[in-house]
């Protein structure tokens, strides 16, 4: 009877060893699992992040371009402005003149 008891107590302590040991296991594979995860998370977040600042750059690009459209397309207007101006300055002074004379001055 004190031999089976003896076993009995290996069987248990082993038992209790391997317990230990699935439990120190499954603890190493749950923070492997999170170092993983945060890496993951890490990765994810460098690739979004570079996304994001490749179209904040693309965005940037085409403001610049379509502002300096705008400019161009507001310079040529002045330009014809000023040459309208200069050929048709004398020929509008003189209608608005006759018009005067004509009308009077009310």
């Amino acid at each position: 009877m004190e031999k089976v008891i003896g076993l009995l107590f290996d069987i248990e302590k082993k038992a209790n060893q391997i317990i230990e040991r699935a439990n120190d296991e499954k603890t190493e594979l749950f923070e492997e699992n999170e170092k993983e995860i945060e890496q993951m998370e890490a990765a994810i977040i460098e690739e979004n992040n570079k996304k994001i600042n490749l179209l904040l750059a693309q965005a940037e690009q085409e403001i610049e371009t379509e502002k300096q459209h705008l400019t161009e397309c507001s310079q040529k207007q002045l330009t014809d402005l000023e040459v309208s101006y200069e050929r048709n300055h004398d020929v509008l002074v003189e209608k608005v003149f006759q018009s005067i004379i004509q009308h009077g001055v009310r």
